[in-house]
């Protein structure tokens, strides 16, 4: 088996316009790509976003009109005083306001003085991305909802002269508070006593528990995890399409005249497939690692969780190339084995994310992709880098080297015995 695995890795030494293409490109590409892309990702400035709020609610009248409606109520005169003693501590246009000057959100977002008609002018000028408008009967509405159980009419407006980022970002701030005031009244009204001050949901990053904010996944990491493993699934390929010559030299003829079992010439492209693989994700690793610190302050524990992802991965490429030269040894054209290879080595790449991320493809293309085992790792190697949990490796590594078991399979099944070749 020795001689086997040799001669298929001095087949690619001897072909050095191979070993560049396969050990130093993928080193290039990651490394453009990062000096391309870098601009994008950093120095970014924090959102500002530039509004103002005109009320056209009186608040006072409108405390009047809720206790009107209240005595209007049948209720007994306990119910009533508790309404109207809960009533008298809630202020939803205040909510508003202190919410939208709070300090979390002061980071972000501006709120500034204008009439009506001058922040509509300013909208269209572009001082100001929106105005908030706070509609009269806004207080008596929101008081007879969270007290009374009434459906509520009244809500709060959003005008912006176009979509943008910030408009969008402020339409999904004051959903967010809207939810979490009225989530809290409900409380209330279940029995639960409501707060006059309810608990604001903040601003600014969210953090995880257990994740410090410094462990995510970056775009540099990306990259060469998508390059890295498209160029390992080539190398399936590469080693493949070797056999197309020893075909025409007669060499899988005269290893079975040596009397040596036709297996042993399927192993040995799959093993060096294998070796292949390994030693160019640690040449890639290591380069980069060296050159851009992709993987900064990482332990041990990190390396070794990520190489044997890798290595699961690389008996994935040993599979394709042993199903991929069985494939070769029953076709005679040379171009028909190397675009059956190039088309499922392209498919893995588009739809496992290679080219560009998973989230830029149709939720269900995304589906299929996260199936693929460049997709799979992928995924376990984001979850790795952010989190470190072992746990999140252990079914890709199962899947990984059930993929290589299949193909492997289908290889043995279809390879040409012994008189058939």
């Amino acid at each position: 088996m020795g001689a086997f695995i040799k001669k298929d890795l001095l087949v690619f030494w001897r072909d050095r316009k191979e070993i560049l293409m396969a050990l130093l490109l993928p080193i290039l590409i990651i490394v453009i790509l990062n000096f391309a892309f870098s601009g994008l990702f950093k120095d970014e400035k924090a959102m500002q976003i530039n509004i103002s709020v005109v009320q056209e609610d009186d608040v006072k009248k409108g405390k009047e009109e809720f206790a009107a409606g209240v005595e209007a109520k049948g209720l007994s005169s306990e119910e009533k005083s508790a309404v109207l003693a809960e009533a008298a501590k809630l202020d939803p246009v205040k909510l508003i306001h202190d919410f939208l000057n709070s300090p979390d959100l002061k980071e972000w977002v501006t709120v500034k003085d204008f009439s009506e008609q001058e922040a509509a002018e300013k909208v269209k000028n572009g001082e100001l991305d929106a105005i908030i408008k706070i509609p009269e009967g806004f207080t008596f509405e929101s008081l007879s909802g969270v007290l009374l159980g009434e459906t509520s009419q009244g809500s709060v407006t959003i005008l912006a002269e176009e979509e943008s980022a910030e408009v969008s970002a402020l339409q999904e701030v004051v959903h967010t508070f809207v939810s979490a005031v009225n989530t809290q009244f409900a409380l209330g009204s279940k029995g639960v006593q409501a707060k006059a001050e309810p608990i604001l949901p903040k601003g600014g990053k969210e953090v995880v528990e257990g994740d410090d904010g410094t462990d995510a996944y970056t775009i540099s990491q990306y990259f060469t995890i998508a390059i890295g493993t498209l160029f390992a699934l080539f190398m399936a390929q590469t080693v493949s399409l070797k056999t197309m010559t020893e075909k025409r030299e007669q060499v899988f003829n005269r290893i079975l005249l040596t009397n040596s079992h036709p297996l042993s010439f399927l192993i040995g492209k799959t093993v060096s497939a294998f070796i292949l693989a390994i030693l160019q994700f640690a040449i890639t690793l290591t380069v980069v690692q060296l050159l851009l610190d992709v993987f900064p302050d990482k332990s041990f524990t990190f390396w070794a969780g990520l190489m044997v992802v890798l290595i699961a991965f690389a008996l994935t490429v040993g599979g394709l190339s042993a199903l991929f030269t069985a494939l070769t040894l029953h076709l005679s054209d040379t171009n028909a084995a190397s675009g059956i290879s190039t088309l499922v080595i392209m498919g893995f790449g588009v739809l496992g994310g290679s080219f560009f991320p998973l989230e830029g493809l149709p939720e269900p293309i995304q589906k299929i992709g996260e199936w693929t085992p460049n997709g799979l790792t992928q995924s376990a190697l984001i979850e790795w880098v952010q989190y470190s949990h072992f746990n999140d490796l252990l079914f890709p590594i199962i899947f990984l080297m059930g993929v290589f078991i299949i193909c492997f399979a289908i290889s043995v099944s279809i390879f040409p015995k012994r008189g058939r070749s």
